[in-house]
């Protein structure tokens, strides 16, 4: 494992606890999905985010300490965003949440593609390779639903829903300006959730559907309504043995 400043593993790990918990979160509807089509696409998104947080989490973690870090830490020792962590126990919100997310998360892998972390620049080029089918199959999806009056209703109920909560995948680290500084990272969350709201604001107009793209920032210590239940729910698993490897 790579030594690195305290502004660098802020970074890494906001990025990998939000990559965690909407993989974690995708990986839900697995087998409950509509129908065939969605209920595999959503596999595989889950299981490349899962795999983005794996990779993120051994440059901070001794990769014999991974799965016990990512699963059982305190609940007040994770980073991830409340958008991340939201349960969406409906699909309609489920895939609003997945095209708000990865149209944020495809600016934020790009955003490391110059890194001055080591290995960090090749794992944002190979997930950015991942999130083109990522960002691909929720444009169909928007794209599809707002053709259909019934299913755009839908649509923009979810989007009421979840947009006061989606500007938080731009809340930064106390030790961002330093991230920046150190070339962890090319420009500040503030710059890319400007370059966000202009991304989402077109299609929301491309699409003809009703929104406020405000951001509203979070605070990533603070946990979102529900969280220490599903973080239970993750560790349910390895609890059983701690000691044993997985």
């Amino acid at each position: 494992m790579i030594e690195l400043s305290t502004a660098a593993k802020d970074v890494i790990l906001a990025f990998a606890d939000d990559e965690h918990m909407i993989g974690s979160r995708h990986a839900n509807w697995i087998g409950l999905g509509p129908f065939l089509e969605e209920d595999l696409a959503f596999c595989s998104i889950a299981q490349d985010e899962l795999g983005h947080a794996l990779a993120l989490y051994d440059l901070i973690v001794p990769s014999s300490e991974i799965d016990r870090f990512a699963l059982l830490r305190d609940p007040s020792q994770y980073r991830s965003c409340t958008l991340a962590e939201l349960e969406c126990a409906t699909w309609d919100l489920a895939l609003v949440r997945h095209w708000l997310y990865d149209t944020a998360e495809e600016l934020r892998w790009k955003n490391l593609l110059q890194s001055t972390v080591p290995g960090l620049a090749d794992l944002a080029a190979q997930a950015l390779r991942d999130e083109a089918f990522h960002t691909s199959h929720a444009e169909m999806f928007m794209t599809r639903m707002h053709r259909d009056e019934s299913a755009r209703l839908k649509v923009e109920a979810a989007l009421a829903v979840l947009l006061p909560a989606a500007g938080s995948v731009w809340s930064p680290t106390d030790t961002e300006a330093e991230a920046v500084a150190e070339g962890v990272i090319a420009a500040s969350s503030e710059t890319l959730s400007q370059q966000w709201v202009d991304t989402v604001t077109t299609d929301l107009e491309r699409f003809g559907l009703a929104g406020n793209t405000g951001v509203t920032l979070g605070d990533r210590t603070i946990r979102s309504q529900g969280f220490e239940s599903f973080h239970t729910s993750l560790g349910e698993v390895i609890s059983l043995d701690t000691a044993a490897i997985w």
